[in-house]
């Protein structure tokens, strides 16, 4: 083994060694893959960027904008309202049309987009047809796994594998040479689905035995456990609350409370929303835990005293107040100050905002700095000095105070004996983000204390504390609330009027992951409130607004119809609501339909290659207006496109410096004595384990060029091997987390890791089974 051959390994290593943590992201880890590959001379630098413009590369990105167009003219919508037709009432019937109509589109169109344009497809079909979604979702998420084995765009590990051949001299493979052995493998594949597979599937969901759509999306509700957490409220009669809005209640920053709907005493019903003003006796069916409201009710939190503290008291004891300003391109620009942490960083507290002239004091976690914002902050005299090199440093006192309207703000709150605020910390307490209460001072045995965020409050601390009388009014409304313990509650109270109970998911194309509910801001934008957040096996209902999003987390949501149908428009979710879809451009439906068409034409009678007929194909799809050129671009799978390109040098390196060729020799020497088809069987099921661990992608460009050796070090056809491969990287079935399309349907279809395990695994020894049988008839050694 030379010095290039263990580098090359040892590159190689390491990265599967990243992609398995997943540390970092995984077209990053390319990109570092690539970075190196040039720094320790494995490839020149003119080299290790040919991968951007390799046609395979190219051809992947055009394909994603011909799905768009096709997707964006309604195809997939019109296919589900056949499959419905044609379904019957069997579920052999239901399930061999919608798969068969699934691997169809997958065969000419990028997979997850595919399965994302299906998921609400299915899902109603499930609500109409009375089934269970889990019945449905995973047959049809494999159904385009499958069909991506059909032919050469199918899937993207497809053409990479293909595109090995001509650079080492062979035919290219053409669109349909994929298509007897995959055709064979879905055939087998539905065959164990309709017969045991779906004997295999989770009985239960939120659909089981539904009698209508409403009572349908209230066992949905059921599923998320939301049950246990609705309560009716009543705002008394001469309670502080009477008079303000919901908005202004704070139910949701306070208590933690969803107002889903309001009943007034005479019996009507209103839409809860943030302008609505509250009456005496309004009934609110809300929901949430209800321990806090008990608590409220039960525990004073604080007693507001008639003796005002002066400003001058803010500014002894070694504390002071100081005036600070966001200059552009600093670490406040652009940011908040929940990710900013000052408190942490600088040793300060933010006590104001200041811009355009006017003055906020409250919501400022999630406040957004621009430059020129003024911030008023407090802190100990040492800390405040090691700013004065800050823009717009100035240490204020009293009189300068004057501008900012502290005096006038200024209150004492006394923690009485009981308060449930003893013994936490003022972080912990959230009297600035649940009642807009800025805590400036506690006064303890006489003794001014700088309110640090970890300070444990006590009975009898007195707070010095700036807040509107408003919010002091609100604290008291807050605690006048009664809990009709006898209310009579029914989940299809969610589906009243106008209002309605959709699930939403963050879709294959989404830049929202890693933020937060808080921090995406639904109820203000769409006007829809998200009341429980399905992960993985299980719901999440409490402190689901600071819970980082991930990709395939679904989200029930509650609010207008009609505003579902604006947040159905954006990219970055997966309305699973059939109704509330944005409008497809259906006029352009077989203008799309033919350009597809024509982009197959042309490549399977030989007059262009691949990557100019799909662009081809995409500039047409934007000139006739059967997509944009924004929604092209949003359409890419711009991580695959650099995951691939970045990784493709490796693949160089390997056969350049004779790694691919000692790991082939290995191959023969393990299986060579058994004959070809124990060698062409060994590397597909080599292949098919590692895909469980890396991107596809990846594991065609790792596997092929070892492929590609064994076959040399043999003397027989690569074909045969390659197209190994190429099946055993299609088969991501037995995880969750192996494709994409298996973490889109596992939320809306409550599917567990082992179901993937039990269902996937038959699917992928079929796949192992069938291509390795038919290979060598196909493509003869």
């Amino acid at each position: 083994m030379t010095f290039e051959i263990a580098l090359t390994l040892g590159i190689l290593g390491a990265a599967i060694v990243f992609f398995v943590g997943e540390w970092i992201r995984a077209d990053l880890v390319g990109l570092l893959v690539l970075v190196t590959l040039v720094f320790t001379g494995l490839v020149t630098p003119d080299e290790s960027i040919t991968g951007f413009a390799n046609p395979a590369v190219v051809a992947i990105w055009a394909v994603c904008i011909l799905s768009a167009g096709v997707s964006r003219t309604g195809i997939s919508a019109w296919l589900g309202l056949q499959v419905l037709r044609l379904a019957g009432k069997t579920e052999a019937r239901l399930l061999s049309v919608l798969m068969g109509s699934s691997a169809l589109l997958s065969a000419f169109m990028n997979n997850i987009g595919v399965a994302a344009m299906f998921l609400p497809v299915t899902s109603d079909i499930a609500r109409r047809t009375r089934r269970s979604p889990s019945r449905l979702l995973m047959p049809m998420a494999y159904a385009t796994l499958l069909g991506g084995m059909l032919t050469l765009i199918g899937t993207s590990s497809n053409l990479v594998v293909a595109a090995f051949l001509p650079a080492a001299g062979f035919e290219p493979l053409g669109m349909f040479d994929f298509a007897p052995i995959g055709l064979a493998i879905f055939l087998v594949a539905l065959a164990f689905t309709l017969l045991f597979g779906r004997r295999l599937l989770p009985a239960g969901g939120a659909a089981e035995h539904e009698t209508s759509d409403g009572e349908g999306r209230a066992r949905s509700a059921d599923l998320y456990g939301l049950s246990e957490r609705l309560a009716e409220i009543v705002i008394p009669d001469s309670s502080p609350l009477v008079g303000r809005t919901i908005a202004e209640s704070r139910f949701g920053q306070a208590l933690g409370l969803n107002v889903l709907r309001v009943r007034r005493r005479e019996g009507t019903r209103r839409v809860p929303e943030p302008g609505l003003i509250l009456e005496a006796g309004d009934r609110l069916l809300v929901l949430g835990r209800l321990d806090a409201v008990t608590e409220l009710s039960t525990r004073p939190l604080l007693m507001v005293e008639e003796d005002a503290p002066s400003v001058s008291r803010l500014l002894s004891a070694g504390i002071a107040l100081s005036e600070i300003r966001v200059a552009a391109g600093s670490a406040l620009d652009g940011r908040t100050l929940a990710e900013v942490d000052i408190r942490r960083s600088l040793g300060v507290n933010v006590v104001a905002v200041q811009r355009d002239g006017r003055i906020r004091r409250s919501g400022l976690r999630d406040f957004g700095f621009r430059p020129g914002d003024r911030l008023l902050v407090q802190g100990a005299v040492e800390r405040l000095e090691a700013l004065r090199d800050h823009p717009g440093f100035h240490r204020l006192g009293v009189e300068e105070l004057g501008a900012w309207t502290i005096g006038e703000r200024l209150l004492f709150a006394r923690i009485p004996e009981g308060s449930s605020l003893s013994g936490r910390s003022l972080r912990e307490a959230r009297l600035g983000a649940a009642f807009g209460i800025s805590v400036l001072g506690i006064r303890r045995d006489g003794t001014l204390i700088l309110p640090d965020p970890e300070a444990v409050l006590r009975e009898e601390d007195r707070l010095v504390v700036e807040g509107r009388p408003m919010d002091l009014a609100i604290l008291r409304g807050l605690q006048t609330l009664v809990v009709d313990k006898d209310a009579r509650l029914d989940l299809r109270e969610l589906e009243d009027g106008p209002l309605g109970v959709v699930e939403v998911m963050l879709s294959p194309h989404t830049t929202l992951a890693g933020r937060t509910l808080r921090q995406l801001r639904l109820r203000e934008r769409f006007g829809v409130s998200v009341l429980a957040v399905w992960r993985g096996d299980r719901p999440y209902r409490s402190g689901i607004g600071d819970l980082p999003l991930r990709f395939g987390d679904a989200f029930l949501c509650h609010g207008p119809r009609q505003s579902f149908e604006h947040l159905a428009r954006e990219r970055d979710f997966v309305v699973l609501n059939l109704e509330v879809q944005e409008a497809p451009r259906s006029h352009k439906a077989p203008l799309a339909a033919l350009i597809m068409s024509a982009v197959v034409g042309a490549v399977v009678l030989g007059y262009l290659p691949i990557a100019v007929a799909a662009i081809a194909g995409a500039v047409l799809m934007v000139l006739t207006r059967c997509l944009t050129m924004e929604e092209g671009y949003r359409s890419i799978e711009w991580k695959a496109v650099f995951l691939i390109a970045a990784m493709l040098p490796l693949g160089l390196a390997m056969q350049r410096t004779g790694a691919a060729a000692l790991l082939g020799g290995a191959v023969v020497q393990l299986t060579g004595p058994f004959g070809p088809v124990a060698v062409l069987a060994g590397i597909a099921m080599l292949t098919l384990a590692i895909n469980q661990f890396i991107p596809s992608a990846v594991n065609a460009v790792v596997m092929t060029p070892i492929a590609l050796a064994t076959a040399k070090e043999m003397a027989i056809s690569p074909y045969p091997l390659v197209m190994g491969i190429a099946y055993a990287v299609a088969a991501s079935f037995m995880t969750p987390v192996s494709h994409p399309v298996n973490l889109l349907v596992m939320s809306p279809g409550n599917y567990r890791f082992g179901d993937y395990v039990k269902n996937g695994l038959p699917i992928s020894l079929i796949v192992l089974v069938v291509s390795v049988a038919l290979i060598p008839v196909v493509f003869p050694f």
